[in-house]
């Protein structure tokens, strides 16, 4: 069997003139040293551990210990399934057992690492989180074992103090929670400092805020005057094409191209779900696409892109985020122009709700728009619609009597 013990590596000295702190491992009278990333000089070692005055001599002796416990448990555990291993072989095992990095630094290397695969999207999704994190730690970085469950709690409170809602605060907390299990898969994280058995993100999750606006104040928004080749001109255009096209997303609008446009029909797959879509261009959506041109070629239709520098993935994605940024604002100033009530609420995406429960008020069944939209089921379209539901509650109960 072999044996380990803690010592200070004196055969070795670095350049500030103390020596390694090191695990020596002795199997089959081989000898095989694993230093641990401490060092210290000889008369702060009592043959086993630091003494006191070491700075933080408590921790670390607690740290050395702790590896020295892991190695034994190693070794147990081969021992005890009787594997027949090397001291190359043991210190690897060990070694992987021990990788260390910070929340950081191991937070920014998967956004490297998904940005490599060419996934901008969900890249820039731990961007956002890494940005959270250092805001609220003030630029200090962190160990997966600082984030406990007190932690959690504080992170959170410090969103909602800022103003953030619950429905936002839940994407980080599940994005850390991500963060958190591929750590331990990759074993920087232990099991044992999972924060998650005991922090719900579900506590999080508040109803959805009214999406949809009504039939009298989409027609406000059609009727509203821009001038033409503006930002509010073109970001009325843009919402308005989202509407008529089945609530079509900014980022496949910006995508498209007028050789997606065949015999009368607009076609495009989804970015998001993958789904093909054949829309008939009725007269209010050719109208608009007459705006900006009618060329059959690979030149996208909306002056959003430029294929002559957008061409990587992320140049794409950093335009399409400061279009949508602009055309959200833009729709926020219509609604206030045109009367239209809550203009916080107003954005790019409000089109598809507002698409799901016109079709809705005007009598098309449920199933329809599931289709329509692409859903897997009417259960996510009901929840386009419930905003809808409300309000005819809503003026039923006024009208009871």
């Amino acid at each position: 069997m072999a044996s380990t013990k803690l010592l200070l590596y004196t055969s070795k000295k670095l350049k500030n003139g103390e020596h390694p702190i090191a695990l020596r491992i002795i199997k089959d009278r081989k000898i095989k040293y694993i230093t641990l990333g401490y060092s210290s000089e000889e008369k702060s070692w009592n043959g086993n551990e630091l003494i006191k005055g070491y700075p933080n001599f408590k921790k670390v002796n607690h740290l050395l210990h702790k590896k020295k416990a892991d190695l034994d448990d190693i070794i147990l555990d081969l021992e005890k399934d009787s594997i027949s291993y090397s001291l190359e072989e043991l210190e690897n095992k060990f070694l992987k057992s021990v990788k260390k990095t910070t929340v950081f630094q191991y937070c920014q290397d998967m956004a490297d690492r998904l940005m490599k695969a060419n996934k901008v999207g969900n890249a820039y999704v731990y961007r956002d989180l890494l940005r959270t994190l250092k805001k609220y730690r003030k630029e200090k970085d962190l160990d997966f074992s600082d984030i406990t469950y007190y932690f959690l709690v504080k992170y959170e409170e410090a969103f909602l103090e800022s103003g953030m809602s619950e429905n936002s605060i839940s994407v980080y907390m599940r994005t850390l929670r991500s963060l958190i299990n591929k750590a331990i898969k990759e074993g920087f994280c232990r099991e044992e400092d999972y924060p998650f058995e005991k922090y719900k993100i579900s506590k999080l999750h508040t109803q959805t805020r009214k999406r949809a606006i009504s039939r009298e104040e989409m027609i406000k928004i059609v009727d509203f005057k821009a001038e033409p080749d503006t930002s509010l001109w073109h970001s009325k255009n843009y919402f308005l094409f989202s509407f008529y096209a089945v609530g079509m997303n900014l980022h496949d609008m910006a995508l498209l191209k007028w050789s997606d446009i065949l015999n009368g029909r607009l076609h495009y797959i989804r970015a998001k779900t993958g789904k093909h879509y054949d829309i008939k261009i009725q007269p209010r959506l050719q109208e608009i696409l007459d705006f900006y041109g009618s060329d059959l070629s690979e030149d996208y239709v909306f002056p959003i892109l430029d294929k002559k520098i957008h061409k990587s993935i992320s140049s794409i994605k950093d335009r399409i985020k400061k279009i949508t940024k602009r055309v959200n604002k833009d729709l926020k100033s219509i609604a206030a122009i045109v009367g239209i009530k809550a203009t916080q609420n107003i954005t790019h995406y409000v089109a598809r709700h507002s698409w799901a429960s016109i079709q809705k008020q005007n009598g098309t069944g449920t199933a329809i728009i599931s289709e329509s939209m692409g859903h897997d089921s009417e259960k996510t379209t009901q929840i386009y619609l419930q905003s809808f539901v409300h309000d005819v509650l809503d003026e039923a109960n006024a009208n009871l009597i």
